[in-house]
């Protein structure tokens, strides 16, 4: 076989890896969405895209001189073990769409920033396909404690009891069953809100104090649909649902009934 011709197969075995890796992410993209996926043109980063502007104008918030502020960070999440096989190209290409199409989209909407717009890309155990999660990065914390400061100053004035749990919360109940004890205790998700941490140590959102479960054992979700999400963070003893382990770098959901195990300590998750 001549040098020509040896160059074009590996130049289209290329290309086909690359578009099977590509037609692969935009099916689960298109799911994630619940739109069908195009077979005709494969990915393209335009549902992304408009999912992200959807999302930026869902956040944007006013400051107090009543300018419009947008998000400037935009979390680009890869599904765990996806991101391994794409080839380092497609994702810096994406990471420039994405940059581009969020500047021109707050540009064109005359919104402000706190600080650069800038994409970081992560794998991240709760993702399929590919998301965007435009934040406020460094200021996210601050925005958050204003929202709650005026939530409760909101109750206050109207004389709601301070004990009630905010009408976007979740409450899930944990009954937990361990050799040494039993308990329950509420744990309150907000739908795509933060992760609650699984634990030995006292730090962890829900602890449980056994030798069999590791300090950080595993991490639980609400994702934006309202399903509960468990991943194991590479506990010693593993994480176990209706007895079945689960891999680590795996997110499984839990059904109101299931067991839930974390090493020795078995959990069952109920909704109030």
């Amino acid at each position: 076989m001549s040098k020509g011709n040896e160059k074009k197969r590996d130049e289209a075995l290329v290309e086909r890896l690359m578009r099977r890796v590509l037609e692969g992410m935009g099916s689960v993209v298109d799911r994630k969405l619940g739109r069908e996926a195009d077979t005709q043109s494969g990915f393209t980063t335009t549902k992304l895209i408009e999912r992200m502007k959807h999302l930026v104008d869902e956040r944007v918030r006013t400051d107090e001189e009543g300018r419009r502020i947008a998000p400037h960070l935009f979390k680009l999440k890869v599904e765990w073990g996806t991101h391994s096989e794409a080839p380092p190209e497609f994702i810096k290409e994406l990471e420039s769409e994405v940059h581009a199409a969020a500047i021109d989209y707050i540009n064109d909407r005359r919104l402000r920033t706190l600080a650069p717009v800038k994409v970081e890309t992560s794998t991240d155990i709760f993702t399929s396909g590919i998301a965007v999660e435009p934040t406020y990065g460094e200021f996210e914390e601050e925005f958050r404690q204003k929202e709650e400061a005026a939530r409760i100053a909101v109750d206050l004035k109207d004389a709601i009891p301070k004990a009630q749990v905010s009408p976007a919360d979740v409450p899930v109940t944990a009954r937990v069953t361990s050799p040494d004890r039993s308990f329950e205790k509420v744990l309150p998700f907000r739908p795509g809100g933060r992760r609650m941490n699984v634990g030995r140590v006292a730090d962890n959102d829900l602890q449980l104090e056994h030798q069999s479960v590791s300090k950080i054992h595993a991490t639980l979700v609400l994702n934006r649909e309202g399903t509960l999400l468990v991943a194991d963070t590479g506990s010693t003893n593993g994480t176990f649902i209706n007895g079945r382990r689960i891999a680590y770098g795996e997110a499984r959901h839990v059904e109101d009934g299931d067991v839930v195990s974390f090493g020795d300590v078995e959990v069952r998750f109920k909704r109030a």
